[in-house]
């Protein structure tokens, strides 16, 4: 098992960074250009062109038993979405035992502020897929298997850390309202601190991510990218060498490349047989990265044994002023106030070319990793 920083590294100017933002101040002093290293060296030991033999549900099998025999204690973020839910329907279809379920959202605030939602697919009312899909789906795993269910709302942290104008620092390549309180995931409840303390290994588990593919004029390419990763926690323990934090992201992950491998070729050959590979970003065009018809196409390669019908809420259309956050960007609070004063001390310092489209509304620019070769057209 590799020992690594969960969400890679950065450098600049011979420099090595665990925060991005550190790594882009240094860019501007120095001119030189800002590198992600994403295992660099563990992937490109990787033949990418021969994916498994297995099936993708055999492989993500033996990555679940993988997490099993090197943790004592597994605990799987679960917001209902497909990557979270098809890693808990892998655990309890093959009887793999998983310790805990932990969900998150500000469900009390957004209660109070929107009070009687119904079944909207808005994603603001973030709560309705939890009360909708999560917690039915747990309610029956409950009666076959024995797992600790944790939900923490974050609403009340959300307010609080505004205090703090300058957490952006800690808050990894996202600065949506959530970043204040993702760093708190494994320090909201001591019973994890406690195990740590008692040498036990404690693994928390990521449903990130779908296949990231690429293109040039010739070929096809796996690439990882930096600012998806911060979906699941932020670079807090990273930057701070909390090194018992250990964030294992199921699907992409050095310890068990397989995955990937095969989740691109499942894609590729999809988009083959249906005359769809201009769907794939081209390099020279990487603004189009998030088109929501794409990544439903990718669903239902990828994970082929989900009910793709199931009621779900849209995806945010920001990685800032995103729709998860609706009670709180709606709210007129000194909190908000406080939270964009913060925004905008960001954009001075870092300067408006490092955000997309000139606006930290839009969130910083990604890091693509270095590419892969998954084939020729």
């Amino acid at each position: 098992m590799y020992i690594y920083a969960n969400k890679g590294t950065y450098s600049c100017n011979n420099k090595k960074y665990y925060s991005k933002l550190e790594a882009i101040l240094e860019s501007k002093l120095s001119g030189q250009q800002v590198h992600w290293d994403f295992y660099d060296q563990q992937f490109s030991a990787i033949d990418w062109t021969k994916p498994s033999l297995l099936s993708i549900d055999e492989l993500y099998r033996e990555r679940a038993q993988q997490l099993r025999d090197n943790y004592d204690h597994l605990v799987l973020f679960y917001s209902s979405g497909v990557d979270s839910g098809y890693i808990l329907k892998t655990f309890i279809d093959n009887d793999i035992k998983l310790d805990e379920i932990y969900m998150f959202g500000a469900f009390a605030e957004e209660k109070k502020r929107f009070r009687e939602l119904g079944n909207t697919k808005d994603p603001g009312y973030y709560t309705r897929e939890v009360e909708y899909i999560a917690k039915p789906v747990i309610r029956e795993i409950l009666k076959k298997k024995k797992i600790k269910i944790t939900e923490y709302d974050w609403g009340q942290d959300m307010l609080d850390a505004t205090k703090d104008l300058d957490w952006f620092w800690q808050a990894g390549s996202r600065f949506g309202p959530d970043m204040l309180v993702r760093n708190n995931f494994h320090k909201r409840f001591h019973e994890h601190s406690d195990m740590l303390h008692k040498g036990k290994r404690v693994g928390f588990i990521y449903g990130v991510d779908k296949p990231r593919l690429f293109r040039d004029d010739k070929s096809i390419y796996f690439g990882f990218l930096d600012i998806i990763l911060t979906t699941g926690t932020n670079n807090k323990n990273d930057i701070l060498g909390e090194t018992w934090e250990n964030d294992e992201y199921f699907y992409w992950n050095p310890n068990f490349p397989e995955i990937a491998v095969k989740q691109a070729h499942m894609v590729v050959d999809h988009l083959k047989a249906t005359n769809q590979l201009n769907a794939i970003t081209h390099l020279n065009n990487n603004g189009s990265m998030h088109i929501p018809g794409f990544y439903q196409i990718i669903n239902r390669v990828v994970y082929p044994t989900w009910n793709h019908g199931l009621w779900q809420i849209k995806k945010p259309t920001s990685s800032t002023y995103h729709e998860v956050s609706k009670w709180f960007l709606d709210s007129g609070t000194p909190e908000l106030a406080r939270w964009e004063a913060s925004l905008m001390e960001l954009e001075r310092q870092i300067g408006s070319e490092w955000f997309n489209n000139g606006t930290i509304r839009d969130g910083l620019k990604g890091h693509i990793s270095k590419l892969h070769k998954i084939c020729d057209y």
